[in-house]
C-alpha cells in the first residue's frame, strides 16, 4: 500500500534540457524534499561484457536497470528507507557506497527515460517534461561535457548526432503527452521561475503540509 504522505515526481527531457537544476530548484521550495537521479540506475559496465563507452548506448532505456528504480521507488511509497546506487561517470560503474533515501514529502526523480516504461510511469502522481531546441540541449551538452566529463568536442558532436538525438525522437519526446506539466527552457533559465508552475500545482499537497 502507497504510503500516503510521499509523492512521486518525474522531471523527464532531452538530455541538457535543464532537468537536474529544475529538480533541485523544486527540491530547495519543499521542505524534506529530496532528488534521485535516474542516471544512478546506469548499468555497471564492469559487469558488461566488451563494454566499449565510445559505442554504448547510454540514451537507451535498456542501458539503466529500471527493475531496481521500480522496486526501489514503490519502496518509499509504502514508507520504506532504500540504499540507491551512485554512479561514476568516470569509470562507469557505479561506486562501491550506496545513498540511503528516506520516505520524504516530495521525491523528485529526473531522468532522460523516468517514465519510459509502463512500470515507471504508473508510479508517479506528477510528471514534468522540459522542453528545450536541438541546438540550445547541443549548446548545452557541449559545454557541460567538456568542462565536467573531460570529453572533447569532436567526440561530444559526433554522439549527439549518432546516439542522443536520434533516441530522443525515439525515447525521450514520446513520454512528452504523459506529462502533467510541460516546462519550456530555452534561454538563459532562471529556475526558480521555472520551478514556479510546479510548486503551484503542489502547493496545497506538498508544498504547505
Amino acid at each position: 500500500m502507497s504510503g500516503p504522505d510521499v509523492t512521486l515526481i518525474a522531471i523527464v527531457g532531452g538530455s541538457a534540457s535543464g532537468k537536474t537544476r529544475l529538480a533541485y530548484a523544486i527540491a530547495d521550495a519543499i521542505p524534506g524534499a529530496c532528488v534521485i537521479k535516474e542516471d544512478d540506475y546506469y548499468l555497471d559496465a564492469t559487469l558488461l561484457d566488451d563494454f566499449d563507452p565510445a559505442s554504448f548506448n547510454f540514451d537507451e532505456p535498456a542501458s539503466k536497470e529500471h527493475a531496481l528504480l521500480v522496486k526501489h521507488l514503490r519502496a518509499l511509497k509504502a514508507g520504506a528507507a532504500v540504499d540507491i546506487p551512485q554512479y561514476d561517470f568516470a569509470t562507469h560503474s557505479r561506486k562501491r557506497e550506496t545513498r540511503r533515501v528516506e520516505p520524504a514529502p516530495a521525491i523528485i526523480i529526473e531522468g532522460l527515460h523516468a517514465v519510459a516504461t509502463p512500470d515507471l510511469a504508473e508510479l508517479f502522481d506528477l510528471v514534468i517534461y522540459v522542453s528545450a531546441t536541438r541546438p540550445v540541449r547541443f549548446e548545452r551538452r557541449l559545454k557541460r561535457d567538456v568542462s565536467e566529463r573531460g570529453r572533447t568536442p569532436d567526440s561530444v558532436r559526433h554522439q549527439f548526432d549518432t546516439i542522443v538525438e536520434p533516441m530522443h525522437t525515439l525515447h525521450v519526446e514520446p513520454q512528452k503527452p504523459l506529462a502533467d506539466i510541460i516546462i519550456t527552457n530555452m534561454g538563459p533559465p532562471d529556475f526558480d521561475c521555472l520551478a514556479e508552475p510546479v510548486l503551484d500545482r503542489l502547493r496545497d499537497t506538498v508544498v504547505n503540509r
